[in-house]
Formats: structure tokens, C-alpha cells, sequence
């Protein structure tokens, strides 16, 4: 039987002078590219693009020599990563205005990917796997069938001065002779041998193919009506530079008949961006790439207004049965808040439990009869599906609104630019404003089920992700992200219309549906700023409370299976690391069946019969007792940060892990310690094992898997598992601080009665961390841990091994969560000390991050069969020499 749970606090081993243990090097053979081929290739296009910048005759070099201007940027477009290029361009003169991972088309089998470290045969296979993915044979060196969505690349864009674009030229000069690298200089030969293609930046990179396929619906929707659209200007460090570049982009947007409605710059992640309003003729030129706006030298990109709206397809809203209990009072701490919507602030379900904190959108910018989503949010947050009937939370909840609305949707004040409305929110969270002191100083988790439709994610970090990444490593705070809702059909070729659907098995119509949407993968990419690295992405399982029948007319697309509802959004995520991380509730949708040709479908709420049950406005006759039905990617975020608060009650309950009096919430660790112990509870289970054997009719395991990861991530969160004990379940927890190339040690102590036993166990590990970031970097995490056994590799304890059915070992190293969970019945015996050991190191590409500490937290848990009569949890807490708390 479970009752209360009290987390166990760790104890490392005393030792920062531990180095990092390394893995073995992947000595594979990789093709090369020799040096007559890329002359071949790329000396025509080499000459022209120093023609094209050098020689240009607007560019007035005998007056300013050593201008930068970004007429001259130059984009290099690399397969893999050269070693040290960045800090070698640097000292050659070349500012980076940008270096990031990219999907590059039309890479041939010529190039050498770069060489990792493996700690283990299972990940080395896997990297095989996907090297294999890219293109090439190993083995015999020849070309295999393309998977571009795979194919890694980095675009490196600098504004270089006249002096180093001749220094370039020189260089490229000698290596087409084949001549020897100069001293110092042999990094460029190696940039040589793996460029793709070299180019001035121009006005297609201002403006996406995306870009102007969302301009041209819009003038096509109101052809005479003006369009707000986003302009990203170039990050200057230098005010002088920045001022006169802005008072230049001034100018043209004056001069072709436009507004500067808001503009903002942000330091830390190098972002200046101002939100213009356009008449049509000015958007049409931006549309068919002419016009000054899409050639300004102060432009570096061009992109729709930010958008989030939030309407409901159907309203069928009912009384809640009222409580004629009063509510107790909060008596926790308020460390959540929510960036969000209004909210009803009386409404029977919320009284005494928010606290609304105006800042940019006041109560008269959202009329009560239109405040569905903050509503919804803050009572899945403090209450959980309403199906349910849990109690409130004992915390008070901060609110930010950051949403207007009307009758028709709610959004983001339409002149002004979402950033800037995120980013002061958080700062009046944590510091205050205008000698305010700050409306939440004991904020450590913030749940932000908002997201930017207009940008899915394509392989760089958005602005918006950036920012949270900064303001969480900045405040120490997590942020609780939905993985946003994909309302686009897609086409489900298995059937030739909706009536077959409908008629299809459950099991037959779930496979169909599951594969059509990994066939529309590329274009269901979770939504900015879900790819954010420090923050706990969430998709929407199929899941709710409700017992209503679905009538015949209407299509379960997944019966009695919890796989991510159709809308979810889908990863990777930065880095090809594992998004989103997990998966909660999110409602169930039903597969809308629409008809062009093939048959189309696309998720939408049913709200008669399925749904969360939310607290909702009355657009009526303004009762607070109303609730309705929801689904979406933001519930499930609400529910993981309503996890998050659930553990920190248990928090509250368990042993101080210093003695040193401060409360767990108020230390660097405490973000990490939420992350880590949200995702603990988290397993693929069976509708990882059930999506993964229909992914596996088509592509290999690997393959497969990473397919799975895309949907769920680290797989279906039981809240209770962490916030509920179990005698034969033990949950220990180790937080700290670390730095680059140092390994903290922690060593775990096993239940003796699993000494020669052959009973089924289970080890749980998760290890979450916060990171500085480098905007607009291919390093942009700066700092990576890394979960290894006591012989630096992945492999902990021989009486346990490494499921198969979770994430690959490589892309739980690339984001700032990993999750692992190792079973076993082989008897293993040990004696009274026995212990399996882990070991937590930093690792950076980085040569100047060493003082920085990272905030990091370790969670394990030890669970056993019911077969063997022990309490564990009792065994491990003597053990560990510490107090049995009453009621534990």
C-alpha cells in the first residue's frame, strides 16, 4: 500500500578534484574529402563571392578600411565541426554574428561527420546507426539513401572586415595550390576540406520560404488590411553602431509608409527586434524579394508577428458541485507561478489560491466572459482534472497575465512584441519593479503554456527559447513548457475515406494514425519555445477523466491507449537532443476527418464526451461555478508544474540534506531538483513499447525509437511514484554544484536482500541540470553533465541493465535532462558494503567556462518485487544513518 513519501537526501564523496573519466574514443574509418575535389567544387563560387563582396563598388573601402558592414556578411555552410574554427576565425578577424546547427541540402557522401567519444558498445551502435542515416557506408564508402531530416551542418556567419576578407582569400589561395597551411593556420584547411558552400548573406536568408508563405495567406485573408510582421535586427555590442543602424532602419520603415509599433534588445541573448506595422504594397515587395526592407543592411531577418491564440472549438459548459467544506488556508510557500491569461479570480474552483500580479494587461483587456485560458491553467494547476475531484494545492498561485481577449480568442496584445512581455513579467516575479519589491521571490517554478505558432522549430534555438534559457539560468527557475498544439490535417493513406476509418479495428486505425504522423513529422515540429534546453517541455497524452460514451459518428483515434494526443506537437529537439522531455494528460481529441483528394484528419475536442474538466468563465450570466471540457498540450503543462508543486510538499517533509537550516526551495539547486524529480516518474511503458512495435513494421529499432522520442520523450509521468511512498520503493536524492571537467561521485547503497537474489528490480536515474547558453551558437548549451557507472560508462550495477525501451543513451546526453531506467533478476552478490556508484561530470567544448557552477540534481530510485518482504525503503534509510521521521 503507498502512503506519504519522503525523499531521501544523498550524500556525495568529499572530493572536487576528481577528473572527468572518458569515454572511449570512436576510432571508426571516415571517408575524406581531398583537397582537388573541393577546389573542383568550390573555386568558381570561392572567386565569386570575394568578387561579390570585395569588389563591390557601393561599399566605399578607401574610406573605411576596417568597416563592418553586413553587405559583406558571409555565410559558410559546414558538414560536421571542425575543431577550434570559431576561436581561429575570431583571431583572423571575423566577427560571429551567428554559428549555429542546420539542416543543409544537397550533402553528397564526400564529407567526414567528426569522430565522438562512446562510453559503451550500446551507444556506439547507435551512433553507427545514425552516421549510417547521413549517408554513408562506413564500411565500403558508398553512398546509402538520404535522410535529410538527419543531416547535421552548421552555418557559421560572420561580418568580417576588408582586411580579413583578403587574409580569407589568401588562405583559399594556398590550399587550392595545395600548398602546406601556414603556422597557426592549419584549422582553415580543415574548415577547407568540409565546407558545403560559402556565400554572401542575402535576401532569402532575410526572408524564409515560411516567412512569405505566411504573408501571402494573410494579404490573401484581408487583402487591403496592413500586416504586423517581425523584423530581427542585427545584434550590434557597440551603442554608437546600434543607434545609427536603428535610426537607418527608421528611415525605411518611414519611407515606405510603415510604424514602429514596439522594440526591444536584449543583451544576453543578442536580440533586437522590433514589431512594424506594414501597408500591403510594402509586404508584397517583401513577398516577391524586392523593396528596401528586404535588402536593408540593417535587417538580419524578416518573420510573421508572434502569434498564440487560444479559441475553443465547442463550449459546453456545467456547474461544479460546490464544496460546503471551507477551505483550509494556504499555508506553503508560492513557489509557482503562471505567465498566462486572466483568470476568473473568484471562481468557486480558484478563491484563495491566486494571486494576480497586472502588469502589461490590465483586467479591462480581458472581459471576464473571455478569460478561458489563464482560467483553465490555474485550475489544472491547482486542482488537476476536475474528473477527479483532488483537493486544492496548500500554495498560493502567482499570476502574470500576458493575454488579452475578446469574443473570439485570446492572444498577445497585438503591438506588442511577446518577448518583452515575458521577459518583464519575470523580472517583476524575481526582482520587482519601478523599487517594487518583487511579487515573487520564492518562484522557482513557472508554467508558461504559451508558445509562438508562427515558428516551428527547424534546427536553431528561436529568440523566445533563448530568453527563457537566460532568465532560467539567471534566476535559477524552471520553466514548465507546452510542447504546443499541431492543428494542421494530415493525410492518412490507409484509408480511402472517413467511413473506413470509423469502421477500421482500434489497434489497426491507432497504427495508421500513429504513422501518418510521423509522415508528416517535418511539418508538426514543436512550437518556439519548446526547444528551450533549460526548460521542461511537456507533450498531451490521450488521456482525461472522463467516462462518457463517443458516439459512432466520431473516431477514437487511440482506444484505451495513452499515445500523445493528435495534435502534440513532435521533436527532436536543439542538438538532436531528446524533446519533448515528457508526456502528462492533455485530453483526448478525436481523429476530424476532412476530404482533398485523400483522406485528411486532424485533432479536435469533442467536448461533450471527452476533455479535462476545467474551471471556465460563464460567457452567459457570469457564474463562477462553471467548468467545461479541454484538451491540448497546455494542459499537460499545467498538470507537470502541478506535479512540481505536489513535490514540493513532499520536499517540505524530507530530511534537510545539509542541516544547514535553508529550505530546499531556496537554494541554486532548486529548479534542478524539480526537474529531475517531475521526469523520475516518467516510463515509456506500454504505449512506448506498443508505438515503437508499429514504428518497427517500417524502419529499424534505432530508428524506431528515435520516432517514439519524438512523440513522448522520456515517456509518461506517474506523478505518484514520487509523491506517494512505497515500502518496496526508495527514493534518494543528491543536488550540488559542479564545474567543467569535474566528476562528483555518489555512491548508492543496495537493500541487502538483493544480495544473491534472483527477484526483479528496478533502478530509476535521472540527472537535471540548468546551463548557460550562447545565443545563436552551435554551442549553444555551454555545459553538458554526463551520468556514467564507476568505469565511466553507462552500464551501473551488474544485478541491473539498461532497458530498451526509452531513449538512446546519445540524445539523452545532448539537452540538460537525463533519464534512464535499468532492470535486472540476475544475482549479483555483494557484501555488507555493497553499493553501485555514479558518477556526475561536466563536460564543455568551451575554453573559457570553468568558473562557472553549474546547479545540478541527482535522482535514484530502488525498487524492488513484492515478493521479497523487506522494507527497503526502512533498509536504505538505516543505512544511510538517518532519522525515521513519524508518520514515514
Amino acid at each position: 500500500m503507498a502512503d506519504s513519501n519522503q525523499i531521501l537526501p544523498l550524500r556525495r564523496t568529499p572530493d572536487d578534484k576528481q577528473k572527468r573519466l572518458k569515454g572511449t574514443a570512436d576510432k571508426r574509418s571516415r571517408p575524406k574529402i581531398e583537397t582537388h575535389i573541393q577546389v573542383d567544387r568550390l573555386g568558381g563560387l570561392m572567386s565569386r563571392t570575394f568578387t561579390d563582396i570585395l569588389d563591390r563598388d557601393d561599399i566605399d573601402v578607401a574610406r573605411d578600411p576596417g568597416a563592418m558592414a553586413p553587405e559583406r556578411a558571409l555565410v559558410l555552410e559546414i558538414i560536421g565541426r571542425p575543431a577550434s574554427f570559431v576561436k581561429a576565425a575570431e583571431k583572423a578577424g571575423l566577427e560571429w554574428l551567428a554559428e549555429e546547427v542546420a539542416l543543409l541540402h544537397g550533402v553528397t557522401e564526400y564529407f567526414d561527420i567528426g569522430g565522438d567519444e562512446y562510453d559503451d558498445e550500446e551507444a556506439a551502435a547507435e551512433a553507427e546507426e545514425f552516421n549510417n542515416l547521413l549517408g554513408v557506408n562506413l564500411v565500403a564508402n558508398e553512398p546509402l539513401e538520404a535522410f535529410e531530416d538527419v543531416t547535421e551542418g552548421r552555418l557559421y556567419l560572420g561580418m568580417p572586415t576588408v582586411a580579413s576578407f583578403e587574409r580569407l582569400r589568401r588562405l583559399w589561395d594556398a590550399y587550392a595550390a595545395n600548398e602546406k597551411a601556414p603556422e597557426g593556420d592549419g584549422v582553415w584547411w580543415d574548415l577547407f576540406s568540409h565546407l558545403h558552400r560559402i556565400r554572401p548573406w542575402n535576401a532569402d536568408d532575410r526572408v524564409s520560404d515560411a516567412t512569405r508563405r505566411r504573408l501571402r495567406v494573410e494579404r490573401t485573408r484581408s487583402p487591403e488590411e496592413e500586416v504586423r510582421i517581425e523584423v530581427d535586427l542585427w545584434y550590434r555590442f557597440d551603442p554608437r553602431h546600434r543607434d545609427d543602424a536603428y535610426d537607418a532602419f527608421r528611415t525605411t520603415i518611414e519611407a515606405i509608409g510603415g510604424e514602429i509599433l514596439d522594440v526591444i534588445r536584449i543583451e544576453e541573448i543578442r536580440y533586437h527586434s522590433a514589431l512594424i506595422r506594414l501597408p500591403s504594397s510594402a509586404v508584397d515587395a517583401i513577398v516577391t524579394g524586392s523593396g528596401p526592407l528586404a535588402f536593408s543592411d540593417q535587417v538580419m531577418s524578416i518573420r510573421p508577428q508572434s502569434s498564440f491564440r487560444f479559441a475553443i472549438d465547442e463550449h459546453n459548459p456545467e456547474p461544479v458541485e460546490a464544496s460546503s467544506e471551507a477551505l483550509q488556508p494556504a499555508d506553503g510557500k508560492s513557489i509557482g507561478a503562471m505567465i498566462d491569461g486572466w483568470p476568473v479570480e473568484n471562481h468557486a474552483l480558484l478563491r484563495d489560491r491566486i494571486d494576480v500580479i497586472p502588469l502589461d494587461v490590465a483586467d479591462s483587456m480581458a472581459p471576464v466572459n473571455t478569460r478561458f485560458h489563464g482560467t483553465a491553467m490555474a485550475s489544472l494547476i491547482l486542482r488537476g482534472d476536475g474528473h477527479f475531484g483532488a483537493e486544492p494545492l496548500s500554495r498560493v498561485l502567482k499570476i502574470v497575465p500576458v493575454l488579452e481577449s475578446d469574443d473570439n480568442d485570446e492572444r498577445p496584445p497585438i503591438d506588442k512584441l511577446p518577448l518583452g512581455l515575458i521577459h518583464r513579467a519575470v523580472r517583476e516575479l524575481k526582482e520587482g519593479t519601478d523599487g517594487q519589491p518583487p511579487s515573487g521571490p520564492d518562484v522557482v517554478i513557472i508554467n508558461h503554456s504559451i508558445c509562438d505558432e508562427a515558428f516551428g522549430f527547424s534546427g536553431s534555438v528561436s529568440p523566445w527559447a533563448r530568453l527563457l534559457d537566460h532568465l532560467s539560468w539567471k534566476y535559477k527557475v524552471l520553466f514548465v513548457v507546452s510542447a504546443g498544439n499541431i492543428r494542421e490535417p494530415f493525410d492518412v493513406l490507409d484509408y480511402p475515406d472517413a467511413v473506413q476509418m470509423r469502421a477500421a479495428t482500434p489497434d489497426h486505425r491507432r497504427a495508421a494514425i500513429l504513422r501518418a504522423i510521423d509522415a508528416a513529422k517535418s511539418q508538426r515540429t514543436i512550437f518556439a519555445p519548446a526547444e528551450s534546453v533549460n526548460a521542461l517541455t511537456v507533450a498531451a497524452a490521450h488521456s482525461d477523466g472522463s467516462t462518457d460514451i463517443l458516439p459512432a459518428s466520431l473516431s477514437d483515434p487511440y482506444v484505451s491507449f495513452s499515445a500523445p494526443n493528435i495534435n502534440s506537437g513532435l521533436g527532436l529537439g536543439f542538438g538532436r537532443s531528446v524533446k519533448p522531455d515528457v508526456m502528462l494528460p492533455g485530453g483526448r481529441q478525436v481523429a476530424h476527418p476532412t476530404m482533398s483528394g485523400v483522406l485528411r484528419v486532424r485533432g479536435h475536442e469533442a467536448a461533450a464526451y471527452f476533455g479535462q474538466k476545467v474551471a471556465s468563465p460563464d460567457p452567459a450570466t457570469g457564474d463562477v461555478t462553471m467548468v467545461r471540457r479541454s484538451s491540448g498540450t497546455s494542459n499537460a503543462a499545467a498538470l507537470a508544474t502541478r506535479a512540481g508543486l505536489l513535490i514540493g510538499d513532499v520536499l517540505d517533509a524530507s530530511p534537510d540534506p545539509t542541516g544547514d537550516g535553508v529550505p530546499w526551495h531556496a537554494r541554486s539547486t532548486a529548479a534542478p531538483v524539480l526537474k529531475a524529480l517531475i521526469a523520475h516518474g516518467a516510463s515509456w511503458g506500454d504505449v512506448g513499447i506498443g508505438m515503437t512495435d508499429v514504428h518497427r513494421s517500417g524502419m529499424s529499432l534505432p530508428r524506431a525509437k528515435e520516432t517514439v522520442s519524438r512523440a513522448i520523450g522520456y515517456g509518461h509521468v506517474d506523478p505518484s511514484r514520487i509523491v506517494s511512498g512505497d515500502r518496496k520503493r526508495v527514493t534518494l536524492l543528491g543536488q550540488d554544484l559542479i564545474r567543467k571537467e569535474q566528476r562528483h561521485t555518489w555512491r548508492i547503497p543496495l537493500p541487502f536482500d538483493l544480495s544473491s537474489s534472483a527477484e526483479f528490480r528496478r533502478i530509476v536515474l535521472t540527472l537535471a541540470w540548468l546551463t548557460p547558453v550562447k545565443a545563436n551558437s552551435s554551442n549553444y548549451r555551454m555545459i553538458g553533465l554526463e551520468m556514467v557507472g564507476g568505469d565511466g560508462r553507462s552500464s551501473i550495477w551488474e544485478g541491473a541493465a539498461r532497458a530498451s525501451h526509452q531513449p538512446s543513451v546519445a540524445s539523452s546526453k545532448n539537452g540538460t535532462l537525463i533519464h534512464a531506467v535499468y532492470e535486472g533478476k540476475k544475482a549479483v552478490p555483494f557484501d555488507e558494503n555493497g553499493v553501485f556508484e555514479i558518477n556526475v561530470q561536466a563536460v564543455s567544448r568551451l575554453t573559457y567556462v570553468s568558473d562557472f557552477q553549474i546547479p545540478y540534481a541527482l535522482a535514484v530510485t530502488i525498487e524492488v518485487a513484492d515478493t521479497i518482504s523487506a522494507d527497503i525503503r526502512d533498509t536504505i534509510r538505516r543505512r544511510m544513518g538517518l532519522q525515521v521521521r513519524s508518520g514515514a
